[in-house]
């Protein structure tokens, strides 16, 4: 390995404190470096999970457009009002979604890109090999309800209610 990397030093370092060195990652072909990037980011979406999102985060995440945002900060209780406006699955389905994010994030700091972050989690969520809590987050996020077929169920919820 030394020897074919003697017109790239800047490839290869000798370890602190040992006799070792090492090769920076570019020396390995493409199809390793994936692998070992895949591996990379797996352990760090298994390290911790996303911690619960604190209030003064959920509630940014109700806002649509930047002037109502610009209303909101001047005046909380109008924040306030709208948060309470929500119900306690649609406040959950929130909590998941910024959990996600919050995941896309760090995948962003160890160095992928976001659309990359985000493909690397539906991915997972989808073989369902991500950290427990992910999983759920993921599920719920979706916010995908079954719902009967036009003209199924509705003679029963007509005949229950009179």
């Amino acid at each position: 390995m030394r020897r074919l990397l003697l017109d790239s030093p800047d490839l290869v370092r000798k370890r602190p404190g040992t006799k070792a060195f090492e090769y920076h990652i570019d020396c390995l072909p493409e199809q390793t470096r994936e692998i070992i990037k895949h591996r990379h980011y797996k352990s760090l979406i298994a390290q911790a999970p996303a911690q619960p999102v604190d209030e003064s985060v959920k509630r940014g995440c109700a806002i649509k457009s930047r002037d109502e945002l610009a209303i909101m900060r001047q005046c909380p209780a109008l924040l306030e009002r709208k948060v309470q406006a929500l119900n306690d699955h649609q406040k959950q389905i929130a909590d998941a979604r910024m959990m996600l994010a919050q995941e896309v994030i760090r995948l962003q700091q160890a160095g992928m890109t976001r659309i990359a972050a985000v493909t690397f989690i539906v991915e997972e969520s989808k073989v369902g090999t991500l950290p427990e809590a992910l999983q759920r987050a993921a599920t719920l996020a979706n916010a995908k309800t079954k719902r009967a077929a036009p003209g199924k169920g509705w003679a029963k919820a007509a005949c229950r209610n009179g």
